[in-house]
């Protein structure tokens, strides 16, 4: 593979710069240099302002860290755009909230229709996304910006460069199918996130957790539980080269290893019924989350090394009605109890 610009300098910096340029290109004026990186160029800003291609991109004028604005547009004296650039972190402090603040109070005596951009080239998880949402902000992805820089032949080293840098990321992730790739590439795992988040219809998240050992990359889902036993919850936890589980956890209740071992106990007759086989883990830890369980073989692959995906979904929605099925179980004694 031939040397990258982008694999060395991969600060959000050089993202920012990148997408500037590639802005700055959409100016009618750059047509005569570069027709295809201008019209390349003119697709990108429709995206951000999410309008249809017969809309004219004549005048465009942009720049870097405007009242830390990551990246702003001026399109046609008509648009702001105002872009927080993402490669692999996330927002935080309420900045978009304070960009957001910032473009409204210095254009409201202008005419500008005001647009916001969050542009993520890393992986997010969806539930993030949501939120992100509702602050006001469109997301634009890493496979929609691949979209629009693939879709005409550009000659353009420093356009190519970042194209093929982003490919690398996209085709890493998408490598998840491959069971060796979840638990060995970072991006893989994080696809293999994305990938369920999907298929599952209930809320879910995922991120990095630390820890002492160097941490894992964290999926969780179906809280549930009673006021008797705590908060119980299904978690993911990928180590990577420490291994995958599959986890029940325990949140919000008085910590106690005689408790986990009580509940172990309790839950695996239901787990049995459901076809599942769960066992502790090597050592309990009784702390303000605790793993409760670990559920054997729940991870299984084809002749391929293919991950069996809807083999493990299914045993997903089998623990689901495992912990349902225990819950309601305890608020059936407790109610029972309370009537005698």
């Amino acid at each position: 593979m031939k040397p990258n610009i982008f694999r060395l300098a991969t600060k959000e910096l050089s993202q920012d710069g990148f997408f500037t340029w590639l802005l700055q290109w959409a100016d009618n004026n750059h047509n005569q240099h570069d027709q295809n990186l201008n019209e390349t160029a003119k697709d990108f800003v429709r995206l951000l302002l999410g309008q249809t291609p017969d809309y004219q991109v004549i005048k465009v004028e942009a720049g870097r860290q405007w009242n830390n604005i990551d990246i702003w547009a001026e399109i046609n004296d008509e648009y702001f755009i105002g872009i927080e650039d993402k490669t692999n972190t996330g927002e935080h402090s309420e900045q978009l909230e304070r960009y957001k603040d910032i473009a409204t109070n210095h254009y409201k005596e202008k005419n500008h229709k005001l647009v916001f951009v969050y542009l993520k080239t890393g992986n997010e998880s969806l539930s993030t996304l949501k939120k992100i949402i509702e602050k006001g902000y469109s997301t634009v992805d890493r496979k929609t910006v691949l979209s629009v820089l693939n879709k005409r032949q550009v000659t353009n080293e420093i356009f190519n460069d970042f194209k093929e840098y982003l490919t690398v990321i996209e085709n890493a992730t998408n490598s998840y199918t491959k069971f060796e790739n979840i638990t060995s590439e970072w991006k893989a795992g994080e696809g293999f996130y994305i990938k369920l988040q999907e298929q599952i219809s209930e809320w879910t998240d995922w991120r990095y957790v630390a820890n002492q050992m160097g941490g894992f990359l964290g999926f969780w889902y179906h809280w549930t539980g009673t006021n008797e036993i705590g908060e119980i919850y299904i978690q993911i936890e990928n180590a990577f080269e420490y291994g995958i589980k599959l986890v029940i956890k325990i949140a919000d209740w008085e910590p106690s290893t005689d408790t986990l071992y009580r509940l172990l106990n309790e839950i695996k007759p239901f787990a049995e019924k459901n076809g599942l086989t769960i066992t502790k883990p090597d050592k309990y830890r009784a702390g303000s989350t605790s793993t409760l369980a670990i559920v054997q073989n729940a991870f299984s692959v084809d002749n391929d090394g293919n991950i069996e995906l809807d083999k493990f979904i299914l045993t997903l929605k089998k623990l689901e009605t495992t912990l349902d099925e225990y819950c309601k179980d305890k608020e059936t004694q407790q109610v029972t109890a309370v009537l005698q």
